[in-house]
């Protein structure tokens, strides 16, 4: 999801000409917002400026619609100077880049291969594979993967399964297999995330040598206690369904595709029509106020689930 603060959505719809829908920020629920982070961040992926991915989901939101903002460019002289006020998480955000940058400058090679090192001895049976900034762990029907990503000089950590048996049966219904059959991206999580909290932030702006000192043990033990179990227990279909039904926010969405599709499959794999027919209503309740692409998606999903069960001998 892209988390932004009601504060700073409120001044970038308002910067963007967008007043109405400023003023409508204050009266959102936490579901509508949650739902502005999930347009958002699938506008983000689509290559869009965070602060407008957010904005469009908004009006979106609000609107029950997409469209274009009315502007291009933000114009600041009209936010209300409250809303310009530096944000006490902003603030924050300042001060926790600080915890790391103590020491020698380091960079991204520096960095990635302190942490690989440190993280190995905690993930016996995976392979470090330094091209991809990743582990992996092979297991009867696929791949568990630990990996390291950095942008804007913060290191955070991917982490799934690849099941090979769900694929194949998502490939037979859809031809649309996956890269992830399920995975959990840190910076969805954290002390203020609503569907995984965590105490720390699970994410790293290491950029002194003091500071990866102080990452790596707090990396290991994230990895210990939150991602190696993670990508065990998920090596069973049984348990990625669980999740994706009973504990979404546990996984983050597929781009383009809605988390039924995997449900559907693993249905199928495990032969368990009573679970595709609840799992369909499921689906459909939780959808019910999304963009209509997503529910058309769904009735898609489920039609070529139920037409594979059908022709299956």
């Amino acid at each position: 999801m892209l988390v932004i603060s009601r504060k700073d959505l409120t001044a970038n719809l308002a910067a963007y000409g967008e007043g109405e829908a400023s003023a409508g920020v204050a009266g959102l629920s936490e579901a509508d917002m949650v739902r502005i982070y999930e347009i958002g961040y699938r506008h983000a992926l689509s290559g869009e400026n965070l602060d407008r991915a957010s904005c469009l989901a908004a009006v979106e939101v609000l609107e029950g619609a997409p469209r274009p903002l009315r502007r291009q460019r933000r114009v600041w002289a009209d936010v209300p100077g409250a809303l310009l006020e530096p944000d006490p998480g902003l603030l924050d955000t300042y001060r926790w880049f600080e915890l790391y940058a103590a020491g020698e400058p380091v960079d991204k090679r520096t960095i990635f291969e302190a942490f690989s090192s440190a993280v190995a001895p905690a993930l016996p049976g995976f392979r470090y594979y330094k091209t991809y900034g990743h582990f992996r762990g092979v297991f009867e029907h696929g791949t568990s993967y630990i990996g390291f990503e950095r942008g804007a000089g913060v290191v955070s950590l991917r982490f799934g399964v690849t099941h090979a048996e769900v694929e194949s049966v998502r490939q037979r219904v859809s031809s649309y297999p996956l890269a992830r059959t399920i995975s959990k991206y840190t910076p969805n999580m954290g002390p203020t995330s609503p569907h995984w909290p965590y105490p720390t932030r699970p994410e790293w702006p290491v950029s002194g040598s003091q500071g990866l000192a102080r990452a790596c043990p707090e990396m290991v033990a994230f990895v210990q206690t939150v991602a190696l179990p993670y990508v065990i227990d998920h090596r069973h279909p049984e348990l990625i369904r669980d999740t994706l039904v009973n504990h979404p926010g546990e996984a983050d969405p597929l781009v383009g595709r809605s988390g039924a599709q995997t449900v559907f499959a693993i249905d199928s794999l495990l032969r368990r029509r009573g679970w595709l027919e609840s799992d369909y209503v499921h689906f459909k309740a939780r959808y019910a106020g999304h963009v209509a692409s997503s529910r058309e998606a769904l009735e898609r999903d489920y039609r070529s689930a139920v037409e594979h069960w059908d022709a299956a001998p």
